[in-house]
């Protein structure tokens, strides 16, 4: 038999298996699903989408899926899938009923940062007032209430909220101004900062916020959510989310992803 022909009747065989209500997985797993991601933020996505602490986790919970990484600012991710830019949309927030979402996937540790020499006083949010804050696309969703009350669309020093879809760019601005306070997770701030010749001695962290900001992702179908969480729980389970966080240099409460 021609060595065309074998591989046709194996690729026959396997899809009809993977139609099967017993082996969902064997179709799914055959096709490409595209993922949505977000732009590079060190150490969560890196060079691309190519790597990065984000990255291996969604590899790892879908293993053996091949996988399309679709880059875009993180207002977008929000919307990719009731948009049908994607399979499956990494680093979002459960805000619409028509999309399933995970377990939480990855957690941030968000600081208002200024500079030493600046020698300002943060110890409350409200004492964010009259500033000008450096945040990311949409972060009042993500900060609280009191932070939404005052930076929100509508509330009242929305003008001072200066929102960075490029993080890179957020720290970069950060750096070349002058009295700026930003919102940021500690372990993207340093990684940048360093890359750009300066060093966390430089600045003062103010802990205003939620220690953690759990993250979802968000699915067009409930099956590929479930495969999703199971393999979530195998990598907490296994030891490998915690060789993850190691391999990046990334500290938070593991339990607020891994119980």
């Amino acid at each position: 038999m021609k060595p065309r022909k074998i591989l046709f009747m194996v690729a026959s065989i396997m899809g009809a298996i993977g139609a099967l209500p017993g082996f969902p997985g064997l179709a799914m797993a055959a096709e490409t699903l595209t993922v949505s991601i977000s732009l590079d933020i060190p150490p969560y996505v890196i060079k691309s989408a190519s790597e990065g602490l984000e990255v291996d986790i969604v590899r790892g919970a879908l293993s053996g899926q091949q996988l399309s990484f679709v880059q875009m600012p993180y207002a977008d991710l929000q919307t990719a899938i009731q948009q049908k830019k994607a399979d499956v949309s990494i680093g979002v927030q459960p805000t619409d009923a028509s999309v399933f979402y995970s377990h939480g996937l990855i957690a941030f540790v968000n600081f208002a940062i200024a500079r030493k020499s600046d020698h300002l006083k943060i110890d409350s949010i409200a004492a964010l007032k009259g500033r000008k804050v450096l945040t990311w696309q949409d972060a009042y969703l993500e900060l609280g209430d009191e932070f939404a009350s005052l930076f929100a669309p509508g509330a009242p020093y929305r003008a001072d909220d200066i929102e960075v879809a490029n993080q890179e760019d957020q720290v970069r601005r950060f750096w070349q101004g002058d009295n700026l306070v930003i919102v940021i997770d500690r372990s993207i701030f340093a990684y940048f900062s360093k890359k750009m010749g300066h060093a966390m001695s430089e600045v003062d962290l103010f802990a205003l916020f939620p220690p953690v900001t759990d993250f979802k992702a968000g699915f067009a179908n409930a099956a590929l959510r479930d495969r999703f969480n199971q393999g979530l729980d195998g990598l907490c389970g296994n030891g490998g989310y915690a060789k993850l966080l190691d391999r990046y240099d990334v500290v938070f409460p593991l339990p607020t992803v891994c119980p």
